[in-house]
């Protein structure tokens, strides 16, 4: 059975010869690339996944950046202060933003620097591996929380409904733009379409579900149905515990999700299988902060096994490491968890 052969029978719930894994959306980051060089000689990330032998490969848009503008140097204060991921999201450019017309006149970025790469060449490249096509993060409520800052987005929801809801147009229609164009050039050589915004702490959904269904669902539907229409299968990346919308996904038509987090709350294989397996497929599962960075090899290969045995009468797993780019996983639990997967397989009918 070739790599895509095993993962299509696994997003349609059939038996493959062995279960599918991944390297997550195929990343290879420094210091896991730093084992594979020393361990095995590889010399770059596609050897690294040659070597580990996974069954996808990811196809992306090409991104040409507009000519910068001149502006003013730094002052050496602002050169000189530490940048964190966290102040990205704690007050962003619209965060005083009192109006739709402020909303409208945001720096929005020009859909046309995306374009579509050669998904024609990609497929004749890998024939064998199911190819996920990815037109890039551009989520709906994330990219609210980075322009407006995360407290002042949430906010918002409830005082300022309009701004809110403008903004996730905007970006709606900006993104649907770049994924109308990328996927009419990927149909027939793409099997999947990668979609992604985040919703959710390891604790809980970070708004109300019903506020989610309300002002973000509406948009998502439509990137859904959109990639559908052209043939491809949707896998929706989502950390953390999102159980409570995870039947508004199977809904909308989503077939599995990424990156199936199973420490954050309601997110453990076993349940998760019994209330939604053979409707969703789930593509992940190996958790990094623990397992992965401080797991021994056998630790790594028993959770391979048995979250592998919680989907075992339904199917529509894929191992993968739940998160990429932390440099405390261990290269040799990425072989470890690589190599249970080759090992395993489902209970389902031939």
């Amino acid at each position: 059975m070739t790599h895509r052969e095993r993962v299509l029978k696994t997003f349609r719930f059939e038996s493959p010869d062995r279960v599918p894994y991944d390297l997550m959306e195929g990343v290879v980051w420094p210091e896991v690339m730093d084992h594979f060089r020393a361990a095995h000689g590889c010399r770059d990330g596609l050897e690294v996944l040659e070597f580990l032998d996974t069954d996808f490969r990811w196809a992306g848009m090409n991104y040409q950046a507009p000519e910068p503008a001149k502006t003013p140097s730094e002052p050496k204060e602002a050169q000189e202060t530490p940048k964190s991921y966290s102040k990205q999201v704690m007050k962003g450019p619209l965060a005083a933003a009192e109006t739709v017309a402020e909303v409208e006149a945001y720096g929005w970025p020009d859909p046309a620097c995306w374009q579509p790469a050669d998904y024609r060449e990609v497929r004749r490249k890998w024939p064998a591996h199911a190819l996920v096509f990815t037109p890039g993060w551009m989520p709906l409520f994330w990219a609210a929380c980075e322009a407006f800052g995360m407290e002042a987005a949430l906010i918002n929801m409830h005082t300022r409904p309009a701004l809110f809801e403008a903004f996730v147009q905007h970006q709606h229609e900006f993104y649907m733009d770049i994924l109308a164009r990328g996927l009419e050039a990927a149909r027939g050589h793409c099997d999947i379409c990668w979609l992604g915004d985040d919703y959710a702490s390891q604790q809980a959904m970070l708004m109300n579900p019903k506020l989610w269904r309300k002002y973000i669902k509406p948009s998502l539907a439509k990137h859904v149905r959109l990639a559908r229409e052209h043939d491809m299968l949707v896998l929706f990346h989502s950390c953390g515990a999102v159980r409570e919308i995870l039947g508004d996904l199977i809904e909308l038509g989503v077939n599995a999700l990424l990156v199936f987090q199973t420490t954050a709350v309601g997110m453990d294989a076993e349940s998760i299988a019994r209330e939604f397996g053979g409707r969703l497929a789930f593509y992940g599962g190996m958790d990094v902060q623990q397992l992965l960075s401080h797991g021994t090899v056998a630790e790594v290969e028993a959770a391979a096994r048995a979250n592998v045995r919680a989907f075992a009468d339904c199917g529509g797993y894929i191992v993968a490491n739940a998160h990429h780019c932390v440099a405390t996983i261990k290269g040799q639990n990425i072989e470890a968890m690589c190599r249970a997967a080759r090992e395993c397989t489902f209970n389902l009918p031939a």
